[in-house]
């Protein structure tokens, strides 16, 4: 698998912080493989998630986004349900719990957009988001 064999677009909203909009482009590694899609990429300062490498695994179904650095993660999205898990950061761990309330996916071995709507609860606040992967495979 070549690391950096694709273009990603990743746009990232929500209104934690008042209404916010990330967007970053940048090379990662995209393929599939017995029926299941890996996005990989390291996350850039722009993000806000410095020093961490992301693996995001679709399954047809269901998505892992597992990140790993100075902030690391596992979360799980699970259309229609809530799934919880702990925050880990550099000063502690926050417990978090996401529902998914909508995914959609058009991907093919050339690439395509997958996208994830989502509620965070955090401390008893709630916060909506929005994830959004366009793969272009390089040739």
């Amino acid at each position: 698998m070549n690391k950096d064999n694709a273009e990603l677009t990743i746009i990232n909203e929500s209104d934690a912080f008042g209404e916010e909009r990330l967007e970053l482009i940048t090379d990662g590694a995209y393929y599939q493989k017995n029926g299941t899609t890996y996005i990989m990429y390291d996350e850039k300062e722009e993000m806000g998630m410095p020093n961490c490498s992301v693996t995001v695994k679709y399954d047809g179904r269901d998505v892992v986004v597992t990140r790993k650095g100075d902030f690391s993660s596992r979360m799980n999205y699970c259309p229609g349900k809530a799934t919880e898990f702990l925050y880990q950061m550099p000063y502690g761990s926050i417990p978090v719990i996401i529902y998914t309330k909508k995914l959609t996916a058009k991907l093919d071995p050339d690439g395509g957009s997958l996208a994830l709507y989502y509620t965070v609860n955090m401390q008893n606040s709630d916060f909506e988001y929005s994830l959004r992967f366009k793969i272009r495979k390089k040739n």
